[in-house]
């Protein structure tokens, strides 16, 4: 098989229809097309998947030899180690003259080291037991005093009262559920005022209580107080148990698509269809790090309020912030200001974007290790060399090797995920929330 992965150019399934192609052809042939401003290279490389998969003949052939290209399905536990094959099979390379070539210069196969299975934190239903627990014990206080109360009006308005003070104890994401819950919550606030007065006056010399009544007024003002902390940590928790629910947590490893920001907004710059292509390839080479760590995840287009990085990798307390290039032949290595050099010579890259986007990325995650790797994938039939400081926030890596490297550098957090912190990257740091 020669030539780019023909789905992968148009965007499209392997289980894609006619239809689907033909119009994944006529939309993505109209935004390349040199009349437009597009690039005539990619241009060749989407006539030429619209050539093999619009006759079906050649389609069946093709995909005949793409299942011989395959790679096995990732296991839902890492494999026992293997041995690597003595003639690994071609991968596809990044050219800029002719876009993919089939030279040897994909990832080193990465292995599964049988870290065992992923574990969790923090664990699912955090406080949920003590939160019930503690919310039966203070209704239970509550309906001892509507039941030894009085029957006036003044014993009725308390009642009510008291009865709302339990609403008032409820977990938030019960009470949001509620019609009217903001009445019952100020109701409930004013008549546990009124109890703190109560108990305030029962413990001065001119008003002295009963013990029985100090008793209980302290049961039900520091009960309520005790009760709405646990119920609320419960309710925390429950918020990140249904946006990071266990399904995502063990099964889920992918978010975003290659070539496009986490979340849609005009505030993130426009991708050219080249730099989607680039995008896709790099996330690929990213697949045997995925299969050998269950517990990493991949954010593509991850976004810290409007500067978005191509890919983030995050594997427990690691997250590798990832952008990749292609270039000639020759050594890659970073200067003491972060720029790129080629042989030596100063190279234009997106290298102090990242580093900046590290920095950024640090100062929001505090308790991750954050690091930047640039992938640099070769022109066709060249040879990509690096070298780096053991200091420098950014890691250059060569395309054939970054996968193995990526993979050294994130197993020591083993199979670990840290609901937290994928919560943040997913849901808050996009839109700036604090």
């Amino acid at each position: 098989m020669s030539g780019a992965d023909h789905y992968e150019v148009l965007n499209v399934e392997r289980s894609a229809s006619a239809a689907e192609i033909k119009s994944a052809y006529r939309k993505m042939a109209l935004k390349v097309h040199p009349d437009q401003g597009g690039n005539a290279a990619l241009f060749r490389l989407v006539q030429e998947a619209w050539t093999t998969l619009s006759d079906p003949a050649k389609r069946a052939a093709y995909d005949r030899s793409l299942d011989g290209h395959a790679t096995p399905p990732r296991p839902r536990h890492p494999e026992p180690p293997r041995q690597p094959k003595p003639d690994p099979e071609p991968q596809w390379t990044w050219s800029t003259d002719q876009p993919w070539s089939s030279e040897p210069s994909g990832p080193d196969p990465v292995r599964s080291d049988g870290a065992g299975p992923v574990l969790i934190y923090p664990t699912f239903g955090q406080w949920r037991i003590p939160a019930l627990v503690a919310l039966v014990c203070f209704t239970l206080l509550v309906a001892w005093i509507v039941v030894t109360s009085g029957v006036g009006f003044w014993d009725i308005v308390f009642d009510v009262g008291s009865a709302a003070m339990v609403f008032l104890a409820l977990p938030p994401h019960w009470t949001r559920r509620v019609p009217l819950h903001g009445l019952f919550k100020v109701i409930g606030g004013l008549t546990a005022v009124f109890y703190l007065l109560m108990l305030i006056l029962s413990l001065s010399t001119a008003h002295k209580g009963s013990t029985l009544e100090r008793l209980v007024l302290g049961a039900i003002c520091g009960g309520l107080v005790i009760t709405r902390f646990i119920t609320g940590r419960w309710s925390k928790y429950h918020e990140l148990d249904v946006a990071i629910d266990r399904e995502a947590a063990f099964e889920f490893n992918l978010w975003g698509k290659p070539g496009e920001p986490l979340v849609a907004d005009t505030l993130a710059a426009s991708i050219s269809p080249y730099d989607v292509m680039l995008h896709r390839r790099t996330a690929k080479l990213l697949d045997p790090v995925l299969t050998a760590l269950p517990g990493a995840k991949l954010v593509n287009g991850a976004q810290l309020g409007a500067m978005v990085v191509d890919h983030l990798l995050l594997n427990g307390h690691r997250a590798a912030l990832i952008v990749s290039i292609v270039g000639p032949g020759g050594t890659y290595s970073l200067d003491a200001y972060g720029g790129l050099q080629l042989n030596g010579q100063p190279w234009e890259s997106p290298a102090p974007a990242l580093e900046a986007a590290v920095e950024s990325w640090r100062g929001r995650l505090r308790q991750v290790d954050v690091r930047g790797f640039l992938v640099i994938h070769p022109d066709t039939g060249a040879t990509v060399r690096t070298q780096d400081r053991a200091d420098a926030k950014v890691t250059c890596l060569a395309a054939r090797s970054a996968a193995r490297e990526l993979h050294a550098w994130l197993q020591p957090e083993g199979s670990k995920v840290y609901r937290q912190v994928l919560y943040d990257i997913l849901h808050r740091a996009p839109y700036g929330l604090v």
